[in-house]
């Protein structure tokens, strides 16, 4: 696979049609190879992943700035369908990583579904980003697939690519969890149909460290119960809004087998620094 920075113009509308295949996206919402060069000219990035002449997948971002610090915002990241579990991704951030680092920022900045545990382990475990904000429905007219019967809620995760913490983790060194250590803020129950809901969402008050569970597969949920979908969402929404005004960080996620599904969990600590 060569990943690369796109040229032709072939292959910016290439990734015109990626967007589609992976996102659904109706045509006002796609990025057009316009703004896609006018990035990749002008301080910000636009790289391929091909497989020969087929674009696999694409990721795009552009320098920014906020609070007074500059950083690099990855606006988009795409892997087509039936390709998605072959760590094209990891290796999109990788290379980002490589040119942020060159432009000499040390943080990127994105945002992905707070439910979506495969996006989560890649983020957190595997890149080693944290979270502290939670953004409520940030694309509420959004045609994406992924948004369908759900408000568009987001994270934002930090990567600050020069630290020990992202270091360690793309070196794949483990860091060890025990989810007994975490008081957990949504306690659950197993309904009839075998899937675990929300029982109640109480962010415990003194715990210096804390858990919030979410489903282990969303859109399975959604297209099997979307109202109990729809609990996990606000459910969680209330739990994460509560830990971040508290000064909780995000900063690990586990998974755990069971008999019938799959549990998954964020780890989360007040006050917990980026090394």
């Amino acid at each position: 696979m060569d990943i690369r920075k796109l040229a032709s113009p072939e292959e910016y509308l290439d990734a015109e049609r990626l967007q589609r295949a992976v996102w659904n996206f109706p045509d006002r919402e796609i990025i057009p190879l316009n703004e896609l060069v006018a990035l990749q000219k002008h301080g910000g990035h636009v790289f391929g992943a091909f497989d020969g002449k087929v674009l696999a997948a694409f990721c795009f971002g552009m320098p920014a700035f906020r609070d007074g610090k500059a950083y690099h915002y990855s606006r988009m990241l795409g892997v087509l369908p039936g390709r998605q579990d072959s760590g094209l991704g990891y290796a999109m951030k990788l290379k980002q990583r490589e040119y942020v680092l060159r432009q000499g920022l040390d943080r990127v900045v994105w945002t992905f579904d707070p439910l979506q545990s495969r996006n989560a382990y890649l983020n957190i475990e595997k890149l080693g980003c944290v979270i502290r904000e939670y953004l409520v429905n940030l694309y509420p007219a959004s045609g994406s697939r992924f948004n369908e019967g759900l408000e568009s809620d987001r994270f934002t995760a930090e990567w600050w690519i020069a630290s020990r913490r992202v270091k360690d983790s793309i070196a794949g060194r483990k860091r060890a969890y025990r989810l007994e250590d975490y008081a957990p803020a949504i306690e659950t129950r197993v309904g009839e149909a075998g899937w675990r809901e929300p029982a109640s969402a109480r962010f415990p008050a003194r715990a210096r460290k804390a858990s919030i569970e979410i489903p282990d597969d969303i859109d399975a949920l959604k297209k099997d119960d979307l109202p109990l979908a729809q609990r996990w969402r606000e459910a969680t929404r209330e739990a994460f809004v509560s830990a971040f005004r508290k000064g909780f960080v995000a900063h690990g996620f586990l998974g755990i087998p069971e008999v019938g599904r799959r549990r998954s969990f964020y780890l989360l600590e007040k006050g917990y620094r980026v090394r």
